[in-house]
């Protein structure tokens, strides 16, 4: 999506908006971005294993698909663009004050279509999921001084074909309960929680 693509949503949306809750009002852009052909990535999280020095993955969780991603050496350990969260569309949704000039810039603009010209990364059509799992890493429970703290949280996803297992550190991803809040609202799949 583009800049002027979002104005158009906001002035066709703008009524509307005002009136829904933050979870309606990113169902709404969804459903707009689909009758207009338009693929959005609205939900980033990020998987690593063995402390970012094994697998590093970007999942990108867009209108039609989730999207598996490699992330390159440098940016295992610099990321200069937001990590985890919402896309910045979305996000921009959720402000009480939107202004032209948060949205004009071509910085707000994830392409997910360019990201599987990299024949490393895949996706997951979300039609041909049966099951997602997503379970707190109690296992992960450190405890110092201070408290104690999961590290990670554990998604599975059962295709028609495979099983993928994505381990989401919780420095990078925020809290388990949002997660489990926006994946609610942006994956059109029943999500099971443990």
């Amino acid at each position: 999506m583009i800049p002027e693509q979002f104005a158009k949503f906001l002035e066709h949306s703008k009524d509307i908006l005002v009136t829904k809750p933050d979870s309606e009002k990113v169902l709404f852009f969804i459903d707009w971005c689909k009758s207009h052909d338009i693929e959005e990535t609205i939900l980033r999280l990020s998987s690593e294993t063995k402390g970012g020095w094994g697998k590093n993955l970007q999942l990108d969780f867009t209108t039609n698909r989730l999207i598996v991603s490699r992330k390159g050496v440098l940016r295992k350990f610099v990321d200069l663009g937001y990590v985890a969260g919402m896309a910045p569309y979305p996000y921009l949704l959720l402000k009480n004050k939107l202004r032209e000039s948060d949205f004009s810039s071509k910085s707000c603009v994830i392409n997910p279509r360019t990201l599987l010209d990299d024949p490393s990364n895949y996706y997951i059509e979300y039609s041909k999921i049966d099951a997602f799992i997503l379970r707190k890493g109690i296992e992960t429970t450190v405890t110092n001084m201070i408290g104690r703290m999961i590290k990670s949280n554990f998604i599975t996803i059962h295709s028609e074909t495979k099983v993928y297992e994505f381990t989401l550190p919780v420095n990078k991803n925020g809290n388990y309960e949002q997660i489990v809040f926006w994946l609610g609202v942006v994956v059109p799949v029943s999500i099971s929680t443990h």
